[in-house]
């Protein structure tokens, strides 16, 4: 026979698991990942904003003001999760 102490460990981590899975692991993503390398500006708006292409894979991701022209090389800081969306949504396609 299975004692009471063993059901309530066994609610309890099926209660933890649950409140983990529903709250914590959406916030979880939404928190950025910075990372830095090096990328080709392809696009500059009016505004100065720009748009660069990662090195290694080519994703186009914005990056906000720069002071460079198109076909440039630079150093920028940018959320890795926002190619890692980008990804998923394609592969949603």
């Amino acid at each position: 026979m299975v004692s009471q102490t063993t059901v309530f460990i066994t609610l309890l981590i099926g209660f933890a698991v649950t409140i983990m899975g529903v709250f914590v692991w959406p916030f979880w993503n939404l928190i950025p990942e910075y990372v830095t390398e090096e990328v080709k500006v392809v696009f500059v708006d009016d505004q100065g904003r720009c748009v660069v292409q990662t090195m290694p894979d080519n994703f186009l991701i914005p990056i906000g003001k720069c002071n460079a022209n198109p076909g440039d090389i630079i150093s920028a800081e940018y959320d890795v999760k926002v190619k890692e969306r980008m990804i998923q949504s394609i592969r949603r396609l």
